[in-house]
């Protein structure tokens, strides 16, 4: 409409139209050439961003401004520039945005695909059917990385989007089975070291050096586990649990010369509810049938082992009289 009526107007509303058109023409230029100076900046700090848009930037410019020779000239010459100044604009805004959502998501993509190639390693033993997962979901990233080029800015968020969410996933996924898999064998491996220790208080001094020996194992793969807590390092919990196998027999053996059948069952399921049950109180029947349980005997005789086995100071059975 004001090209229209350009015209009719006088040569000083003439002059002011142009110093307005003027005016706002100067700030969507500076604001086309920061949109323009973010985009070009951002695609050349990111790989991804630079092989996913080639040589786009290189076809986006400020077009100068036009110099035509008649003030009437100048005003529509100026009113299409800043038509085309701000179809630019938002070209450039949309282009930003796009930019700058890829440029977040694909650093991500990149963490993911090397912690996951990580926890693949650690769970290559652990869990094979999940170790397979993450490696294949870390094998795709790359390629997707490596092949986002042939992908426009919008699909290639879209991509990188849901690698980020099922990458997410799969990693809470992995270090849920790995703590699970190491509280497991830290739970056995209590276990084992409870019977050690009763079996090094009832052997005979000759009989003790194996037993010290199989102590320091034991103790070895305490430090290994209590680490891997911490930073998940490759386990192998087939020769853990082989491990704390060949000691629990050691140990059960050791003690079955002093003690008898029946105190040996009731002892080493006492011990394995002491190692679960930390510093929760029992009533006196509660342990009497929770032992019976593990060890498969019956009440009176759970009782009498747990008895012969206070007495020589086998186990810590605490009673509270009310």
């Amino acid at each position: 409409m004001e090209a229209a009526l350009l015209e009719q107007k006088s040569r000083r509303e003439l002059l002011d139209y142009i110093l307005a058109s003027g005016s706002r023409t100067r700030e969507k230029i500076a604001e086309a050439e920061r949109l323009l100076s973010a985009i070009k900046g951002k695609v050349e700090s990111e790989p991804v961003l630079k092989e996913l848009l080639g040589n786009v930037t290189e076809t986006l410019w400020v077009p100068d401004p036009p110099l035509p020779s008649s003030a009437e000239e100048v005003g529509r010459r100026l009113e299409d520039y800043e038509k085309q100044l701000d179809g630019l604009i938002v070209k450039l805004r949309a282009i930003l945005e796009a930019v700058e959502h890829v440029g977040k998501l694909a650093p991500r993509v990149r963490e993911l695909e090397s912690r996951l190639s990580s926890w693949a390693a650690a769970l290559r033993d652990v869990n094979p059917p999940l170790y397979s997962e993450l490696s294949r979901f870390a094998s795709r990233s790359s390629r997707v990385l490596s092949g986002l080029s042939a992908l426009n800015l919008d699909k290639a968020a879209d991509v990188l989007s849901s690698l980020v969410k099922e990458g997410e996933q799969l990693e809470a996924r992995a270090r849920a089975e790995y703590s699970k898999a190491v509280r497991l064998m830290l739970s056995e491996l209590e276990a084992v070291q409870e019977l050690i220790h009763k079996a090094l208080h009832v052997v005979m001094p000759h009989e003790r050096l194996e037993l010290e020996e199989s102590e320091k194992k034991l103790l070895e793969i305490a430090r290994e586990l209590s680490s891997a807590k911490l930073t998940p390092v490759p386990l192998n919990p087939p020769q853990v649990y082989a491990e704390l196998g060949r000691v629990k027999k050691l140990a059960s053996e050791k003690l079955a010369g002093a003690l008898s059948p029946l105190e040996a069952r009731v002892l080493e399921a006492y011990s394995r509810l002491a190692s679960s049950a930390e510093a929760r109180l029992f009533m006196l029947h509660e342990v009497v049938e929770l032992v019976s349980r593990r060890a498969e005997t019956s009440l009176p005789e759970t009782l009498s082992a747990l008895y012969e086995l206070s007495r020589k100071g086998l186990i810590k059975l605490f009673a509270k009289l009310a």
